[in-house]
């Protein structure tokens, strides 16, 4: 099995001008950011995988019920929904998706693959009240983020280009910002993972 190392997003401070410049810019979306454990699912060995590649072993068993039923060739990329410290729920956030029929399509805009995994999403894992998938903001993502702040399971909003590839390394998007996350300003936050 290739392991496709996710995308990290740059940090980008609250008080940042661009913060306001992608405020309102169609280009850019946001979604929120999770509180939780980022992980990638392989539907090939039917394992889900933390972004340091080492393997998810907790039984989440209506989670990996619901995952084996997507057909081989498909990596998707996530977070494990927590409550902080140790205590795994069960809800599992997909936000993205890398590979289809055995094939990456980390080189389709953000765009376009997310219309690829709302399709996977609706005709396998959609009435399955434990998996979901963002909704995004154009218009507003100010408000989102400030939107976030009283709710605990949130860390605060990313946002991502609508033309932005996915780029398969540890350290890429530090070189290629097209996905800039704003974290709560917030103690309980601080070593978060990403």
């Amino acid at each position: 099995m290739n392991y496709y190392f996710p995308c990290k997003p740059n940090n980008l401070p609250l008080e940042s001008d661009l913060f306001d410049t992608l405020n309102n810019d169609v280009k850019w979306i946001a979604e929120p950011k999770r509180n939780g454990h980022r992980a990638l699912f392989y539907s090939d060995d039917k394992n889900l995988w933390t972004r340091y590649k080492t393997l998810v072993k907790d039984e989440l068993p209506e989670i990996r019920r619901q995952l084996a039923t997507l057909p081989e060739g498909i990596v998707m990329d996530g977070e494990l929904i927590n409550h902080r410290p140790k205590n795994w729920t069960q809800h599992l956030y997909i936000f993205d998706i890398i590979a289809y029929q055995g094939k990456l399509v980390n080189e389709i805009p953000l765009e376009g693959r997310r219309k690829l995994l709302e399709s996977v999403y609706k005709q396998y894992l959609g009435w399955c009240d434990k998996i979901e998938i963002p909704q995004w903001t154009s218009i507003g993502k100010k408000k989102l983020y400030y939107d976030s702040i009283g709710n605990e399971l949130l860390e605060g909003i990313v946002m991502k280009r609508l033309d932005s590839k996915y780029l398969i390394s540890l350290n890429s998007c530090l070189q290629n910002p097209y996905w800039i996350k704003v974290k709560k300003q917030d103690k309980m936050f601080e070593s978060t993972g990403d």
